[in-house]
C-alpha cells in the first residue's frame, strides 16, 4: 500500500488498507495523473468513503459536515489536477489542502 498522510485525525485513525485500495482504484479509473496528483485525490476519496459510511444525518452530524467539505475539495482539486496535465506539462499540487485543517 502507499505511505500515504492522512492529516485529519478525527478520519485518518479510520483508514484501512481496503478503503484506501478502493480510492486508488476509483482515482486511477477517472483520470491518469501524476503520482503527487493521484495521492491528494486518494486521501480526499478515503477522507469521502469514510463519511459517507459512517454519517448518520443531520445537519449537526460531524461526517455530513465533513463530507461535503471534502466532496467540494474532492472536485476541484480534480478539476485542477486534470488542467495541470494539460500540454505534457504537469504541475505537482502547491496550493494548501482544506484536509490540512484539523478543526473541520
Amino acid at each position: 500500500m502507499p505511505n500515504l498522510t492522512y492529516t485529519d485525525p478525527f478520519l485518518g485513525r479510520l483508514v484501512t488498507d481496503d478503503r484506501e485500495q478502493a480510492a486508488i482504484n476509483y482515482v486511477e479509473s477517472i483520470a491518469v495523473l501524476s503520482q503527487d496528483w493521484r495521492d491528494r485525490l486518494v486521501v480526499l476519496r478515503v477522507y469521502i468513503a469514510i463519511c459517507l459510511e459512517s454519517q448518520k444525518g443531520g445537519e449537526d452530524d460531524v461526517y455530513s459536515t465533513k463530507l461535503k467539505s471534502y466532496q467540494k475539495e474532492f472536485d476541484t482539486t480534480l478539476i485542477v489536477a486534470k488542467q495541470s496535465n494539460q500540454n505534457g506539462i504537469t504541475v505537482p499540487p502547491l496550493y494548501p489542502s482544506l484536509s490540512a485543517d484539523a478543526s473541520r
